[in-house]
C-alpha cells in the first residue's frame, strides 16, 4: 500500500510540474517549416539588395521582415522545446508506471506459480486415476458420489484456469517489458530532439542579433539622407492618391454603369446581376482562402497607418500591402473574375483592376500585362509580370483589395498572409 501511495504520488508531482500549450503540434510544425521557408526566401532578397543597403529602405523593410520571423521562429522553437519537455514528463510517468505494473505482474506471476506448485505437488502425492475412483466408490450414497465427481471436476477445472492465468499473466509481462523498452527509446528521441532545438535555438539567437545589429546601423546611416528619404517618401505619397483616386473614380463608373443598365439607383453599391451576385457571394466566402498574387513573395509593408521605419516622427498609410518578390515573378488573378481596367502610374508601372461582383482586387507595379480589359479570367490565371526598379533594388507588387468603395485589409483575405 505505501508502495502504490509514493508511487501515484510521484506521478502526481510531475503533472503539476508540466507546462500546458494551446496549439496543437500539427500546427506548431506547419507554422515553424512556413516561417523557417520565408526566412530561406528572404536572406535570398536580401542578398539581392545589401550592396546598397547604405541607401536602401527597400533593404531595411527586407531586413525588418528578416528580423521579426527570426523572433516569431525563436517563438516557434519555445514553443516547441516546451512540447517535447511535455512529452518527456509524459513518458516519464509512462516508464514509472510501466515499472509498476511490471513489479506487480512478476509479483503475481511468482504467487501464481508458487500456489500453483503446490497443488500440483499435493496431486501428485495424494491422488492418482485409481485413488480419484477409490474416491468416488467409497461414497455411501449417490448422492455423495454425485457431490465428489461434481468436486473432482472442479479441482480439474480449476488446475486448468490457473495454468491458463500464468499463461496470460506471463504474456501481459512480457508485453509491458516491451512497451517498457519502447518508452525508453522514446524518451532518448525526445531528449535528443530537445538537444538538437536547443542547438538551433542558439544560432537563431546569434543570427537575429547580427541582423538587429544590422539594421540598428542602416537605420542610423538612413538618418543621415533625411531630407532625400521625405522627399521619395513624399512622391510615394503622391503615387498612392493617385491610384487611390483612379481606384475610386473606375468604381464610380462601374457603379453607374450597372445602375443605368439595372434602371435603378442604389448610392450605396452595385444593383447586381445574379450571376455577379453569385461570384460576389463566393468571393466574400472564401476570405482568407484566397491565393497570393505572387507564386513567391513576403509582405514588406502591411495594411494601414504604420509609424516609419526610419523617421519616428512620420507615419505613414497603405491602401494595401507591398509584396517583395524575386525579379521577373508573375503576377495572378486571386480569383475568377473580370478585367475591369488597365491604366498606368508613371514611374511606377501598369495597374490591372479586376472586378469580383461588388469586390475589386487591383494589382499594381506591372511591367508587362498579359490580359486585356473585358476579359474573363480564373483563379491564379497569369495577369503580368512585376516591375523592378532596378535604382531602389525593389521588386514589389502592391496589392489591393476593395468592397465598393471601402479599402479592405488584404492579409485577411489572403490564405496565411496575417
Amino acid at each position: 500500500m505505501l508502495k502504490l501511495i509514493k508511487h501515484t504520488t510521484f506521478i502526481l508531482l510531475i503533472l503539476f510540474s508540466l507546462p500546458t500549450f494551446s496549439q496543437s503540434k500539427k500546427d506548431l510544425k506547419e507554422k515553424k517549416e512556413q516561417i523557417e521557408k520565408d526566412i530561406k526566401y528572404t536572406n535570398k532578397l536580401l542578398e539581392k539588395t545589401k550592396k546598397n543597403k547604405e541607401k536602401s529602405l527597400t533593404h531595411l523593410k527586407t531586413l525588418s521582415k528578416q528580423v521579426k520571423n527570426r523572433e516569431e521562429l525563436l517563438q516557434m522553437l519555445n514553443i516547441e522545446i516546451g512540447f517535447i519537455q511535455r512529452q518527456i514528463g509524459k513518458t516519464t510517468i509512462k516508464i514509472a508506471d510501466n515499472q509498476f505494473k511490471i513489479q506487480e505482474k512478476q509479483e503475481e506471476l511468482k504467487r501464481l506459480q508458487q500456489e500453483y506448485a503446490k497443488m500440483i505437488y499435493y496431486a501428485s502425492k495424494n491422488k492418482s486415476n485409481y485413488d480419484n475412483w477409490v474416491f468416488i466408490f467409497s461414497s455411501k450414497s449417490f448422492n455423495q458420489a454425485y457431490k465428489r465427481i461434481k468436486y473432482l471436476k472442479q479441482y480439474t477445472q480449476h488446475r486448468k484456469t490457473q495454468a491458463e492465468i500464468i499463461t496470460k499473466t506471463k504474456e501481459d509481462l512480457s508485453n509491458e517489458i516491451v512497451n517498457l523498452e519502447n518508452q525508453k527509446a522514446d524518451l532518448q528521441s525526445d531528449k535528443e530532439n530537445k538537444k538538437a532545438l536547443i542547438i538551433s535555438k542558439k544560432t537563431e539567437v546569434t543570427e537575429l542579433e547580427i541582423q538587429k545589429k544590422d539594421k540598428k546601423i542602416l537605420i542610423k546611416k538612413l538618418k543621415k539622407s533625411e531630407k532625400y528619404f521625405k522627399k521619395e517618401l513624399q512622391k510615394q505619397q503622391q503615387v498612392a492618391k493617385e491610384l487611390e483616386e483612379k481606384i475610386r473614380k473606375i468604381i464610380e463608373e462601374e457603379i453607374r454603369k450597372a445602375r443605368a443598365k439595372e434602371k435603378k439607383g442604389d448610392a450605396k453599391g452595385y444593383s447586381l446581376t445574379p450571376e455577379a451576385k453569385a461570384l460576389s457571394d463566393d468571393f466574400l466566402e472564401n476570405k482568407g482562402k484566397l491565393p497570393w498574387p505572387l507564386d513567391k513573395g513576403i509582405i514588406v509593408q502591411r495594411f494601414g497607418k504604420q509609424q516609419h521605419e526610419v523617421f519616428k516622427n512620420i507615419e505613414t498609410y497603405n491602401n494595401g500591402i507591398d509584396i517583395a518578390t524575386d525579379k521577373g515573378s508573375k503576377v495572378r488573378a486571386i480569383f475568377d473574375g473580370k478585367i475591369s481596367r488597365i491604366f498606368l502610374i508613371k514611374g511606377e508601372g501598369k495597374v490591372i483592376l479586376i472586378n469580383h461582383g461588388e469586390y475589386f482586387s487591383v494589382y499594381s507595379g506591372l511591367k508587362e500585362v498579359s490580359v486585356k480589359a473585358g476579359e474573363k479570367i480564373i483563379a491564379k490565371q497569369q495577369i503580368g509580370v512585376v516591375i523592378t526598379n532596378e535604382n531602389k533594388q525593389k521588386t514589389h507588387l502592391h496589392f489591393e483589395i476593395w468592397k465598393n468603395y471601402d479599402k479592405q485589409n488584404p492579409s485577411l483575405w489572403l490564405y496565411k498572409a496575417h
